[in-house]
């Protein structure tokens, strides 16, 4: 259903083209603290400390999704001008941008990595052209939705853990089959 001229696409990151629970995991129920606290408190999503080191350090034990493997080459193969776009918090040093091209084989003049500042991401794909995005929380499906670009649902890995904000096909968006790996 893709049009037989190049495309610019867009790709969400956490959970869609990285399974990134790694990083997450040690956010939450890490005891690396003054006397075997949470170095990052109570509540590591807010802490800008955990965001930082997720985007320059952690980064690296995320594992690349076999789905979004295949995804990322059909479009390579097609020409396709390929974005990524998170809404984690940009950061200064970021080695996802790095990370991204290395797992996925992209060449070195690749867009960097957008950074929406948990803000809408539909500004940036209305900005960058893109005419398919690519998602796994129903925020991505909407976000898409909402400046007309037609998005595609990622399934999440059955290990994620991220259990929020995930209804698959509530948009009527297609889903992609064994996306979950």
């Amino acid at each position: 259903s893709l049009p037989s001229r190049p495309i610019s696409i867009g790709m969400d990151v956490d959970d869609t083209v990285l399974f990134s629970s790694p990083g997450f995991h040690y956010a939450f129920n890490n005891t690396d603290g003054p006397g075997g606290t949470n170095i990052y408190g109570k509540r590591a999503l807010s802490n800008d400390k955990f965001w930082e080191d997720l985007s320059t350090k952690f980064d690296r034990f995320s594992i690349p999704k076999l789905s979004a493997r295949k995804i990322i080459k059909m479009h390579k193969d097609r020409g396709d001008k390929i974005f990524f776009i998170t809404a984690r918090p940009a950061v200064k040093n970021e080695k996802l941008t790095e990370i991204l091209k290395y797992f996925f084989k992209l060449p070195d003049n690749s867009p960097d990595v957008i950074f929406s500042e948990k803000t809408s991401k539909g500004k940036f794909i209305k900005k960058h052209g893109i005419s398919l995005y690519y998602g796994d929380s129903d925020s991505d499906i909407s976000e898409a939705n909402e400046v007309g670009v037609r998005a595609i649902r990622f399934m999440r890995s059955p290990l994620s853990n991220n259990r929020y904000k995930y209804h698959p096909g509530m948009y009527g968006e297609a889903v992609l089959e064994n996306s979950e790996n």
